[in-house]
């Protein structure tokens, strides 16, 4: 029994965790940086294994628009991990996940 428990354990914690989320925008194909840090361009789809209530940074940026500037949080109910919690209490930290999808409109700059 404690063999199939630290087993389950190991296994939620390799692949129990992780949420993702796909960040588009109108336009498509800016460029987008988590955190200050370039990732690609968009659509991208995200993935980590962040606990409860952690936020990203969003900046997308692409020529002839204002950069955008937003966030990505977990925010959304997992309810595997919440099945997870009533046997372990560690789980409950990974409780919430990202929305399947986030659409930024980025703002067109002002001809002058």
């Amino acid at each position: 029994m404690k063999r199939l428990i630290v087993l389950g354990t190991i296994f939620f914690f390799l692949f129990g965790c992780a949420s993702a989320t796909t960040i588009n925008s109108i336009p498509s194909g800016a460029k987008l940086y988590l955190d200050q840090e370039y990732k690609g361009e968009t659509p991208y789809t995200h993935t980590d294994r962040s606990i409860l209530l952690t936020k990203r940074s969003v900046t997308l940026k692409t020529g002839g628009y204002q950069n955008f500037n937003a966030e990505i949080k977990r925010s959304e109910l997992d309810v595997g991990a919440l099945i997870g919690t009533i046997f372990l209490t560690i789980p409950v930290l990974w409780i919430l996940k990202y929305p399947s999808q986030y659409i930024f409109e980025m703002e067109e700059l002002k001809k002058q």
